[in-house]
């Protein structure tokens, strides 16, 4: 079933950009309350998405999809590189008291660069991440027992799509197809384990998908995202703009096991570097081509980045970050590429709260020389600097490269730390600010 969400605007006012811009204001007094910034761009247009959790009554799952009351997905759109915001539009509407509507959330996103054409990917429904269970489910016996995937405790995912720049979406649940990726039903799987299945539970990562720049079938460039599940962060991809996905590697990869939220980024010769959030820094793996057009390859051993010197360290917590590749010129005139890594430098205060241990969201750079510097994933255990973007208690980051060749972020700051009904959680300001290479690396490459 086909579902329209018509985009109405919620603000009037045109917010002209700071150095630090709140785009999403969260305001405990008037219930109104914002989580998970997703950026994305084409040309001089800035699309911010984030979560609406202003009609969530009770935070039973950490103010995440399962909790009680609606969550929706928002937008604001830019049409001068972040210089003004037009007002608000609803992008996912989440309504009613249970099903695949009754809330959204966790939006990954990417605007295809040829096309305009915009897909959302998203967390629905009304059972949370922790409480996903999917099973094999048998009917009848004998030669007559039929065996099916089990969705009715799953998390839901929704997918939508945007022909006009974001005014518009429509989409529709596609749970069944992408839990099937990793799981046949059969009478094997069903007597294994009893019905269960090894991906129980998965969400896409929310934040920007990564679109190849050199591997396309026709006029359509692959692109790439990642589902977190009890196994791990699993890559997959699409080579018609997400109406199907395939794993990256096989149904049994499993790149990063302990991975948690995670992002792609294409490497200058076509590999794929994997980027998983964890406690304390960053996982990080490189699936090589053997064939690009058909996505044969192999994955090799995931490195944990951690150190305080020189690597991607997140003190005493973990948090969904961004990873992006960009090219750019040292001052001898070399051309390189740079890696930026996004993600909460932390502090070392012993609290219980994830509203303190979240703070100083930082980017990481370092330079990319010549394919030694990116041959195996141990490439991107050190060599790191650190560029504070605020020294608030901050948390989710993504990052876009906008039409100025600036890098323009997206990043929650200004922690509220409330109790929503029964349960605490933590809602924020969804913070804008540019920078350009120049101003993150001091000077080393522009």
């Amino acid at each position: 079933m086909i579902r329209l969400m018509v985009a109405f605007g919620l603000m009037s006012s045109v917010t002209p950009v700071q150095a630090q811009t709140a785009v999403f204001h969260s305001d405990i007094a008037r219930k109104i309350y914002y989580r998970i910034p997703t950026l994305v761009s084409r040309k001089n247009q800035l699309l911010y998405l984030g979560d609406d959790r202003s009609g969530v009554t009770d935070a039973t799952a950490w103010g995440d999809i399962g909790s009680e009351g609606n969550i929706s997905i928002v937008a604001r759109k830019s049409k001068d590189n972040g210089k003004n915001w037009q007002p608000t539009q609803v992008a996912v509407k989440g309504h009613g008291d249970c099903g695949f509507d009754k809330g959204h959330g966790d939006a990954a996103v990417v605007w295809d660069a040829q096309t305009g054409r915009l897909l959302l990917l998203c967390a629905s429904g009304e059972i949370s991440y922790g409480q996903s269970d999917v099973r094999v489910r048998k009917e009848g016996e004998g030669d007559k027992a039929t065996y099916t995937l089990d969705l009715s405790k799953a998390q839901r995912v929704g997918r939508y799509y945007s022909e006009d720049g974001g005014k518009t979406w429509q989409g529709e649940e596609i749970t069944a197809s992408i839990y099937s990726l990793f799981d046949e039903a059969s009478e094997a799987t069903y007597d294994e384990g009893r019905g269960k299945v090894p991906v129980e539970r998965l969400f896409f990562a929310s934040g920007r998908i990564c679109q190849s720049k050199q591997i396309r079938t026709g006029k359509v460039y692959r692109i790439y995202s990642v589902l977190t599940t009890n196994q791990g962060s699993i890559p997959v991809y699409s080579d018609d703009f997400g109406q199907s996905w395939l794993p990256l590697g096989g149904a049994a990869a499993r790149p990063a096991p302990r991975g948690d939220e995670a992002k792609i980024a294409e490497l200058p010769d076509g590999s794929v570097l994997l980027s998983c959030r964890m406690r304390g820094g960053r996982y990080f793996n490189i699936y090589t081509y053997t064939d690009a057009a058909s996505a044969q390859g192999s994955w090799t051993q995931p490195v944990a980045s951690t150190s305080l010197e020189g690597g991607t360290a997140a003190q005493n917590n973990a948090t969904n970050g961004e990873i992006l590749i960009v090219p750019a010129q040292q001052k001898d005139g070399k051309r390189v590429h740079v890696a930026l890594q996004t993600v909460p430098f932390g502090n070392t205060i012993p609290s219980e709260n994830n509203s303190n241990l979240r703070s100083h969201v930082s980017v990481y750079w370092k330079v990319l020389a010549s394919p030694a510097d990116y041959a195996s994933p141990s490439c991107f255990l050190n060599g790191w600097t650190r560029y504070e973007l605020t020294d608030g208690q901050s948390a989710y980051s993504t990052m876009t490269v906008d039409g100025k060749g600036r890098i323009a972020f997206a990043y929650e700051d200004n922690c509220k730390h409330l109790v929503l009904g029964s349960r605490p959680t933590d809602m924020y300001d969804l913070m804008f600010r540019t920078l350009s290479l120049q101003e993150i690396t001091g000077g080393a490459v522009r």
